[in-house]
């Protein structure tokens, strides 16, 4: 199961990078006019904290807490070198871990579910934009 959980959390990965990739910089600081948005650029913090998080958790062997590197997240430059940096910490930290547990299984999972439900807005959020959705979208 944990090889499934993976693949998955990886292709959540790609798909924020490819999102990225393709999206005009200029829309990363569009929010949409409804209470409690964030803008893209916004949900792009949010992704690579909870990846940059996940991952120092993972070695832990339980949360240690929520950190962001991303400075600015209206820097499309940035914001898909963070992914990729990210990537390479989350993958570094997964391929340590020999002490496999409960514990750790369940952080992997709130990954897969933290990567999905942003993916989702953000389908949504591009949708309103009337921008195209990349091929690698699952759920578009």
């Amino acid at each position: 199961m944990r090889q499934t959980v993976l693949k998955h959390i990886f292709q959540r990965f790609d798909s924020m990078l490819e999102l990225v990739q393709e999206l005009e910089g200029s829309f990363l600081g569009c929010k949409l006019p409804i209470p409690a948005n964030k803008s893209i650029g916004e949900h792009m913090w949010c992704i690579i904290g909870a990846r940059e998080s996940y991952a120092r958790s993972l070695l832990k062997g339980s949360w240690a807490g929520f950190e962001c590197s991303l400075q600015n997240s209206s820097d499309k430059v940035e914001i898909m070198e963070k992914l990729e940096l990210s990537r390479l910490q989350f993958t570094s930290a997964f391929e340590s871990v020999e002490d496999w547990n409960q514990e750790r299984d369940e952080l992997l999972v709130h990954l897969l579910e933290h990567e999905t439900m942003h993916e989702g807005q953000l389908i949504r959020h591009i949708y309103a934009l009337e921008q195209p959705i990349p091929a690698k979208v699952k759920w578009a």
